[in-house]
């Protein structure tokens, strides 16, 4: 038996011994479990000039071989984590199937799931959405969804919000970290100088420590940011505004290591933060400390815009 069938069957006997066999209930749980379980492949993001697609597409098949080998890598892609839900629940006899995104333009479409629930209630959830989600412990914003073009819940929240505390994802002591968002909001308030608030926000990032891969740590902090500044201030889509997140890695033996930067640009004045890992925030450095990094290794993904280029060359 496979790795992949080994985990059914596991995750079967989990949910007869904590009584949780309904429906919902149990989509819900494995999609959770997932989520913490696995990592977006950072080898097939657009940053890599590496990635091959005859991977990309195998790596993406539905094979029970393919599948299994990225279940043990703990790593995926839309697709193949939507395959991987999609095999997995079936063997929970839930109706789920794996669709492509319609709207969507590129050669290689984006993917996610829609279930059809006994009740008669059709949803739709990306997993890849809500892995940064997940594993910060905060709501799912991606699961139950009517379409994944509108916000809108057939699932509602409330009914979520059950769910999650009968899996054990939320109870008394371990909430939501949005709430700590929302309290961390209030604080922010009363700042009125556009630099402090966002000294403050950056070194205030993350409630706890954690070990988030990269790829999942820059998704939960763009989500942050959204939350605390406009389109004006910060806009991750187009790459404008005044905050910016940009990709900087340190590559050995082929390898290479992302780290998280973020440039602030307030009329005349510019700000780099670094992401410090053991402090699971962003902190201040100087030009001369940034030349340093440059000389020692770091390297700027070259989609680092033109505007922080000529930044950081006067």
């Amino acid at each position: 038996m496979n790795n992949i069938d080994k985990y059914i069957e596991e995750k079967r006997e989990y949910l007869k011994n904590n009584n949780i066999k309904d429906e919902l209930d149990i989509i819900k749980y494995i999609y959770i479990d997932l989520g913490k379980r696995i990592n977006f492949d950072s080898t097939f993001l657009p940053y890599d000039e590496n990635k091959s697609m005859e991977r990309y597409i195998r790596y993406n098949s539905n094979s029970v071989e393919d599948l299994n080998e990225y279940f043990n890598k703990r790593i995926g892609t839309c697709k193949s984590l939507s395959y991987t839900l999609e095999y997995i629940l079936s063997k929970f006899n839930i109706n789920i199937m794996t669709v492509n995104d319609p709207l969507d333009k590129a050669k290689y479409k984006h993917v996610f799931n829609m279930v059809h629930l006994k009740d008669g209630r059709k949803f739709c959830m990306d997993l890849q959405q809500d892995l940064c989600n997940i594993k910060t412990n905060s709501f799912t914003s991606n699961f139950g969804l009517k379409s994944i073009y509108s916000p809108k819940l057939v699932i509602s929240e409330l009914e979520q919000k059950s769910i999650d505390r009968k899996i054990g994802y939320i109870s008394n002591d371990k909430y939501y970290q949005d709430k700590y968002l929302r309290l961390l909001h209030k604080e922010t308030d009363n700042i009125d100088n556009f630099l402090d608030k966002v000294d403050y926000v950056l070194n205030n990032i993350e409630s706890y420590s954690n070990d988030l891969d990269y790829i999942t740590r820059q998704w939960y902090h763009k989500k942050v940011l959204e939350y605390f500044f406009n389109e004006e201030e910060f806009d991750y889509e187009n790459n404008t505004g005044k905050i910016k997140i940009f990709d900087c890695f340190i590559e050995n033996n082929g390898i290479k290591r992302f780290i998280n930067f973020i440039t602030v640009v307030d009329e005349d004045e510019t700000v780099i933060y670094a992401y410090n890992k053991k402090e699971s925030k962003y902190c201040r450095m100087g030009i001369d400390n940034w030349f340093t990094c440059l000389d020692n290794g770091l390297q700027v993904n070259n989609k680092l815009i033109r505007r922080n280029n000529k930044i950081m060359i006067k």
